[in-house]
């Protein structure tokens, strides 16, 4: 697997929350429930669009929301923004699907796509230092999409969106909950729980079925996985009573639908740790393979290519489109990572540019994820 998609711990990513920021932890996190109830609230579109796809030759499905997720933590990671920022980029997409202005794309896997990559576009361009040109989109779609298409779409998503870009996300929550906890709590268990709690959070941006789930609720049910994970030796219980009171007490959160969400997370989890599970997980993140461009091409070139692209073994194309349309060979692709790395150095003499993107041909939310920084450590059962 890419170097990309290895744990690269930042100070960005891992920074506590200031302490003036500490003191006003209340009042912040009423405004982001009020938020979250009402200006960015989301309902599951694909089941509410039904007719839409149904009428649609290939329609957005959810294995979309995956492949384009992945393709999303892929170009962060590259570039080395906050991983946070696909979580934002992911909420404008599902916004923009909920409103009247995105219904279309539903029908259609080529605006889906367009869609997906200018959120992120927009979320970077907001939320982080550096801007990414709409020129660099371009490239990276392999010239599926232009320049205008995509400050065209940015348009449509914020109009469609109501313009509304800061909303809270389950990551969010979490950093805010966690300094509930008590002072003598040593920070390697603070940010051991906050990784495993980020980790969860990722798994559910990537999974269609949290999508109506209000963010709060999916990182309070990551926050309790991963406390209740924890050594108690090292967060005795009854400080693991107290934290989850405090946070009940200043949110009124729905402790049913939290226990539902904690439980979906963890099969999630369970499923990742079967025998032959594991073995593509640990290959995931232990092996590494030279970049190469992620191939972005339209449904319609696929058309015409399909007979051919059927008899090639060693096809490695990153389309959404493609990977969705082709489900049955998913598993044939996840077991041949060995043959992909040697295409990578095939492809790396061929001249491309250093700067182009990973690329990674795994389907499962697991591979949008970053392992947690503390299942090397000890600090937990």
């Amino acid at each position: 697997m890419v170097k990309s998609l290895k744990l690269d711990i930042t100070p960005l990513e891992y920074a506590i929350l200031p302490k003036h920021i500490q003191e006003d932890v209340p009042d912040r996190i009423s405004i982001m429930l009020i938020q979250e109830e009402n200006e960015y609230a989301c309902f599951d579109y694909l089941a509410a669009n039904e007719d839409i796809r149904k009428k649609a030759a290939k329609p957005v499905d959810e294995d979309c929301r995956v492949k384009m997720a992945e393709w999303c933590y892929q170009v962060v990671d590259f570039c080395k923004f906050r991983r946070e920022t696909v979580g934002i980029g992911m909420s404008y997409l599902d916004r923009y699907l909920c409103s009247n202005k995105g219904k279309k794309a539903l029908g259609d896997r080529k605006e889906y796509q367009l869609v997906a990559m200018t959120c992120l576009y927009i979320a970077i361009k907001l939320h982080e230092p550096l801007e990414m040109e709409t020129s660099l989109l371009a490239d990276l779609s392999r010239g599926c999409y232009t320049e205008m298409e995509f400050a065209n779409m940015e348009q449509l998503i914020l109009e469609g969106i109501d313009w509304r870009v800061s909303g809270p996300t389950p990551l969010a929550f979490v950093l805010h909950f966690l300094t509930f906890l008590p002072n003598n709590i040593p920070s390697s268990v603070e940010e051991a729980i906050f990784d495993y709690a980020r980790y969860q959070t990722e798994i559910a941006i990537a999974n269609h079925s949290f999508v109506k789930i209000k963010p709060s609720v999916v990182g309070m049910a990551a926050l309790i996985n991963s406390i209740e994970g924890m050594d108690t030796s090292l967060l005795p219980e009854r400080v693991q009573e107290r934290f989850i009171r405090t946070i009940i007490m200043y949110t009124s959160i729905d402790i049913e639908a939290v226990e539902n969400t904690q439980a979906s997370l963890s099969n999630i989890l369970f499923s990742l740790l079967d025998e032959d599970g594991t073995k593509k997980y640990d290959k995931l993140f232990d092996e590494d393979s030279d970049e190469e461009d992620v191939d972005l091409s339209d449904d319609e070139d696929l058309d015409e290519d399909d007979e051919e692209e059927d008899d090639d073994d060693d096809d490695d194309s990153d389309d959404l489109s493609d990977d969705v349309d082709n489900d049955s060979d998913d598993e044939e692709d996840s077991d041949d990572d060995d043959s992909d790395s040697n295409d990578d150095d095939s492809d790396d003499d061929d001249g491309k540019e250093s700067s182009s993107l990973p690329k990674s041909t795994h389907k499962s939310p697991r591979s949008v994820v970053r392992k947690p920084r503390s299942s090397r450590n000890k600090t937990s059962r």
